[in-house]
């Protein structure tokens, strides 16, 4: 299986029973929502994935996705239900949970400035577009909407203003602390909410260096601002997840998909990894089986060449985790079985047309590829190729093969080794003994572009 899957985790899976059964089924990721818990939950996830990893013997990656500049309720001892026609007050301060007869109070957590740019007439939409509010009246701490459908509001669920974005800080308060949080406990990935500019990629990394963390960069493509500076925050990034919840909201859902394939093909183009989110088997939150829509859906993300899916409530609070992951993996396998990943390889450096030539030589051969890759970075290059001949990849720890765990098509392997020469033979040898090659079998083995006198690239028979 190519296409990685990524299960987020929450009430339903984040016990080590459930991480084990869903690595076991192919997950090669989890991500952990800086919004909901706290610090010692979080711990808890992480160190049960972490755990896990050492009996089922795969490394597998963390990804921690912070609030950022999204607009937030407050906390609620439990979900209100509103009925449509109903004056919601969406408030800064926390009143009772009815203000009177006709209107609900609910607490919002966003700076005050933010009322300042809301106005009469403006609509307010929530969990992933299925919500609405028309703004009739608008204070210095609170706004009154009416809701335009029945609807059912839960603590700290996200909600856009349609049409309008907010100067607020890619990172807050919260944000820092939660970033130090998932430096200290072994996350591979940080996924960076409502990203606008390459600048705000840039402000993150330059707090990361400062920490001394190697935490990678997700940027998520949620707003107007990111589709403007797409090509930029692709290139500032580490890789893009395709966020389709706060998309749809902050544009139109009938625009979703040219926007995912848009997103897809220019990451693909700057050879950086894309992951698509949000509603990829929402129906499964509460039924063990997808709709019909839903596994045309994703095939056709894995048509459009992602390298991993992620699921988000789906997961972490629906009642059929195992079974979502089951289904995923099932439609990819299919997809890869009747899709084509043809494309036009791009190699914009030096490093990379010696990887794009390596890649050709292997498939034409069809011939197993074996990398010794010290950073990942060999790795990453031939992935974005998407080779068709199996990749291994082996890499000196577990950190670098744990960010390689969710890139397309890599099989990543811990081979400890001083140079990269013996490295590569260390790899070549348990990849034969494990079975993946055979007698008559063809390999090419070889590492990065580095910077010496003369390149090595070798082509072996297997002989046992």
């Amino acid at each position: 299986m190519n296409v990685k899957v990524i299960a987020s985790l929450g009430p339903a899976s984040g016990n080590p029973d459930i991480i084990h059964k869903m690595i076991s089924l192919g997950v090669s990721g989890f991500r952990v929502n800086f919004a909901h818990g706290n610090p010692d939950l979080w711990s808890s996830y992480a160190g049960a994935v972490r755990d896990v990893e050492k009996h089922v013997g795969r490394y597998v990656s963390l990804i921690g996705d912070i609030v950022g500049p999204s607009l937030r309720l407050g906390e609620l001892r439990n979900p209100i239900v509103v009925k449509k026609g109903s004056l919601v007050r969406f408030s800064l301060v926390q009143g009772p949970p009815q203000l009177s007869e006709e209107i609900t109070a609910i607490p919002v957590d966003v700076p005050r400035r933010v009322f300042e740019s809301i106005s009469e007439g403006d609509v307010v939409v929530m969990d992933d577009g299925k919500l609405t509010f028309s703004v009739v009246e608008v204070g210095e701490t609170y706004f009154d909407a009416t809701a335009q459908v029945d609807s059912i509001i839960s603590s700290r669920k996200t909600f856009v203003v349609r049409g309008k974005e907010f100067d607020l800080p890619i990172v807050g308060k919260k944000d820092l602390d939660d970033l130090k949080f998932a430096c200290a406990n072994g996350f591979d990935y940080l996924g960076l909410s409502y990203v606008r500019s390459p600048e705000d990629v840039a402000y993150v990394r330059k707090i990361l260096e400062k920490l001394g963390c190697g935490l990678s960069l997700l940027a998520k493509i949620e707003t107007l601002s990111a589709l403007r500076n797409l090509d930029g925050i692709i290139e500032a990034s580490d890789g893009v997840v395709v966020a389709r919840g706060d998309l749809g909201m902050n544009l139109g859902l009938e625009e979703i998909p040219i926007l995912q394939k848009k997103i897809i093909k220019k990451s693909r183009e700057y050879g950086k990894p894309v992951i698509v989110a949000t509603q990829l088997l929402e129906s499964m939150i509460g039924n063990p089986i997808p709709t019909r829509a839903e596994v045309v859906d994703v095939y056709e993300a894995v048509e459009n060449g992602v390298d991993a899916l992620m699921v988000t409530g789906e997961t972490a609070v629906g009642k059929y985790p195992l079974e979502v992951v089951k289904w995923l993996t099932k439609i990819i396998k299919v997809a890869e079985s009747h899709t084509s990943q043809l494309q036009e390889r791009s190699a914009r450096d030096m490093r990379t047309r010696f990887v794009k030539g390596v890649v050709e030589l292997a498939e034409d051969l069809n011939a197993t590829l074996i990398i010794y890759s010290m950073r990942g970075n060999t790795a990453r290059r031939a992935s974005a190729m998407r080779p068709k001949v199996p990749v291994y990849v082996g890499v000196p720890s577990p950190e670098v093969a744990r960010k390689l765990s969710i890139l397309w098509g890599i099989t990543a392997r811990v081979v400890e080794a001083p140079t990269y020469m013996e490295g590569l033979e260390k790899l070549y040898t348990s990849v034969v003994s494990d079975g993946y090659l055979k007698a008559g079998d063809i390999a090419v083995l070889s590492y990065g572009l580095v910077e010496e006198y003369e390149e090595v690239i070798k082509i072996r028979r297997v002989s046992l």
